[in-house]
């Protein structure tokens, strides 16, 4: 039931940033399961594997990820993310530590100090406003896939 929640959330998200383009945006389109999984890429970093779903309105993503991440901010972006299989640890608020900036308005680092911890699991959201630090911790052997909504501020 909660799976079937984030997706018609994500549904209700994606559908009103694409009904707000003008006829340059996205066309329909329609991604089985399969073709997507078949369309993840290997970050460079090794972190992550992901594919851009759309670029109308913002950035629509789909991640997997089988390491942890640093903690993070970004200037200019919400993070809308809906997890869809596995689970991870997630770091949301608080204060970056030993930061570096990696592209402007993009701040990693070695961590984060205070903030709300909380376990992500299948169906759970988690809206990240511009500006706000967070960090994605995914255990030892885990494994996570989440949908990442991108907007402008």
């Amino acid at each position: 039931m909660r799976i079937m929640a984030a997706s018609f959330l994500a549904a209700i998200l994606f559908c009103g940033t694409a009904q707000a383009q003008t006829p340059a945006g996205d066309p329909p389109r329609y991604l089985s399961n399969d073709e997507i999984t078949k369309l993840l890429k290997d970050d460079p970093s090794g972190l992550y594997s992901q594919v851009i779903l759309s670029r109308t309105g913002g950035l629509v993503m789909i991640t997997t990820r089988d390491k942890s991440g640093e903690g993070e901010s970004h200037s200019g972006w919400n993070d809308f993310i809906i997890v869809q299989e596995g689970q991870a640890t997630f770091t949301l608020g608080g204060t970056l530590t030993g930061t570096r900036e990696v592209a402007p308005g993009e701040v990693r680092s070695s961590g984060i100090t205070g903030g709300r911890v909380v376990t992500l699991r299948p169906g759970d959201y988690i809206f990240v406003p511009t500006d706000t630090a967070h960090r994605m911790e995914v255990p030892a052997g885990g494994k996570i896939r989440y949908i990442v909504f991108k907007t402008r501020k």
